[in-house]
């Protein structure tokens, strides 16, 4: 077993929770195996727990009540991430999202490659979290078809998990931060938790291929996977059907024929209302220009995404902005 280092200087993992720490101004000190720290001030209360497991991933949490509309930059690394969230939280993960998500314990898990984005926060909004983020190395040791499982899922996961392991992927998670009810570990319960985490989301993934391929689909399934993806991740560029399919290494039709068949709804149709979700939840920060937030979602004209947004909701953006169905703080 590895030892955890508690020392907070900068490598590709504190990219997973430096961000959060400095521009919330939160001062960091070891209790244990864990960082810990707490600021209130202008523009947010937070609170964060983090523990780094050597050179093989990060488990962290915050708590992080917005007081403040704000830009928020977020970076990541290559490797498996599984989090639980807040549904304000979850508004700004690049995830297939349920049709209800709740207030709290909404789990994602996806692979993820090293990025830096920035992301609107809304004054009022709850970005709580846990997530448990490893490197590919930390599957290496499996070996065999677990570790194949692990890495296949890393490759192609994006999306909450509904119908499986949630909700004892949400109690795993907030076991190990007294953010959320848990406590604090020392290091070898730490391990253990993040062992069951990660046996379980392994264990669903290979279950839905297993009945996937019993019904003949997990190829058609594979591919939906990874078109909402590309979607999610690029909403901001061309998303032509034409440049997905490219992108995917298939044919338009193929492509088009395989989300209809798995999803009920059309390709083209999709990227229209992902343009939209993610429009609604940039408007609902006010500090962000309707300008900002065409460009944003794939509009190089902003008059274009007004006329596109009208369609959809039957008002301009600004209007919507304004209206009572926007979350207030």
């Amino acid at each position: 077993m590895g030892r955890i280092r508690n020392a907070a200087a900068h490598d590709p993992l504190s990219d997973l929770y430096l961000p959060q720490i400095e521009q919330f101004r939160i001062p960091l000190v070891e209790r244990g195996a864990a960082l810990t720290g707490s600021a209130s001030h202008e523009d947010a209360d937070a609170r964060v727990v983090v523990y780094r497991m050597g050179a093989f991933g990060v488990v962290t949490s915050h708590r992080i009540r917005v007081k403040r509309a704000m830009p928020f930059v977020e970076r990541g690394v290559p490797g498996l991430c599984v989090t639980t969230l807040s549904a304000d939280s979850l508004a700004l993960c690049p995830v297939a999202r349920p049709g209800r998500p709740r207030a709290a314990g909404n789990v994602a898990v996806f692979g993820q490659e090293r990025y830096e984005r920035s992301c609107p926060l809304r004054a009022g909004s709850v970005q709580d979290a846990v997530s448990v983020t490893l490197l590919p190395d930390w599957f290496r040791r499996w070996e065999g078809p677990s570790e194949a499982a692990a890495l296949r899922l890393i490759e192609t996961a994006a999306e909450t998990c509904v119908n499986g392991p949630e909700r004892s992927l949400d109690a795993l998670l907030r076991s190990v931060t007294p953010l959320f009810g848990g406590a604090l570990a020392d290091e070898r319960r730490l391990f253990r938790c993040v062992e069951k985490v990660v046996a379980l989301t392994v264990a669903w993934y290979v279950e839905r291929e297993r009945a996937e391929a019993a019904c003949g689909t997990l190829g058609q399934a594979r591919l939906v996977r990874a078109a909402r993806h590309l979607v999610l991740q690029h909403l901001q560029e061309d998303l032509s059907l034409a440049r997905i399919a490219h992108d995917l290494l298939v044919s338009r039709t193929r492509l088009c024929e395989a989300f209809r068949r798995e999803t009920g709804e059309g390709l083209g149709s999709y990227v229209k209302r992902a343009r939209m979700e993610r429009a609604e939840a940039l408007l609902a920060v006010g500090a962000v220009p309707v300008a900002e937030v065409a460009r944003a979602v794939g509009y190089g004209r902003t008059a274009s995404f007004t006329v596109a947004f009208e369609r959809a909701h039957g008002c301009s953006p600004s209007a919507w902005r304004r209206s009572p169905r926007v979350a207030r703080p």
